[in-house]
């Protein structure tokens, strides 16, 4: 808990109308390059624990990732998803069905204004029922400070398991795409025409006008890495890759101190 304190002070598939979840146009990698990676399986009907978001270790019992992870409001479906027995860590694999260590979720902590409609405020933590054991394929990440701003064109890292083209199936093998940050008004313009609200807590990347470098279904609630640090998660997006709308990540140096508080305290609550 301390060494997070630490690297927090020194400075890391739903719709929505036209707006899909969100990796397009990636090389593979291994978990080893990326340690942080975590993936969230869920369990229903007769489908036992698959991959379906991603997030980023915090510390050994606290892994950051979307809230709209936890929401499922497909017809038929009469499950609250946001119990933690619906779902599991798996960490330490470059592959997404197999491999490394799988752990209990304990508890779930949505951000208390996560706005489903918008998303706004899209991040959630999950809690272990485990500790974790750090290795070379098992690391904790870091957040950057309160209201960190990042420049456009900034060239950031998005890596997960996702589909790596629209409509596509997920990736067995764990990717990577780099991609720059957007201008935010040049995001929040293009994404009015879809009825889209990109609000100052939302940070857009991608490859503009170029397209091919984006995340897709699997992505969601995974790390944009930006000089080592946790910058942003996978939010939402027009499609995967387009050209014209980047990727919509929630930004994480508007929700530090949350980030922190809710680590402190349900940490407070384990001793």
């Amino acid at each position: 808990m301390i060494q997070f304190l630490m690297m927090v002070s020194s400075l890391a598939h739903l719709t929505h109308g036209n707006i899909t979840t969100r990796v397009i146009g990636a090389i593979p990698t291994v978990i080893e390059q990326y340690p942080i990676l975590a993936q969230l399986l869920v369990t229903w009907d007769t489908i036992q624990y698959v991959q379906h978001c991603a997030g980023s270790i915090l510390t050994t019992h606290h892994v950051l990732t979307a809230a709209h992870c936890f929401r499922y409001d497909y017809s038929g479906i009469a499950k609250n998803f946001s119990h933690p027995t619906y779902w599991k860590v798996r960490v330490g694999s470059s592959y997404r069905s197999h491999g490394g260590t799988v752990i209990d979720l304990q508890q779930i902590i949505v951000h208390p204004q996560f706005k489903p409609f918008t998303y706004e405020n899209d991040l959630a933590i999950a809690i272990l029922a485990k500790q974790l054991t750090f290795s070379d394929a098992i690391r904790q990440g870091a957040v950057p400070p309160m209201n960190t701003e990042i420049k456009p064109d900034s060239p950031c890292m998005l890596v997960g398991w996702g589909a790596t083209e629209t409509r596509g199936e997920p990736s067995e093998q764990l990717m990577r795409v780099g991609m720059f940050t957007v201008d935010h008004d040049v995001c929040k313009s293009r994404y009015a025409g879809l009825g889209a609200t990109i609000t100052n807590s939302m940070i857009c990347a991608g490859r503009l006008d170029t397209g091919g470098a984006d995340g897709c279904h699997g992505d969601s609630g995974g790390p944009l890495i930006y000089q080592g640090l946790i910058v942003g998660l996978v939010s939402f997006g027009h499609e995967c890759g387009h050209p014209y709308y980047p990727g919509v990540y929630t930004k994480v140096a508007s929700h530090t101190e949350w980030i922190v508080n809710a680590v402190t305290s349900t940490t407070n609550d384990r001793s």
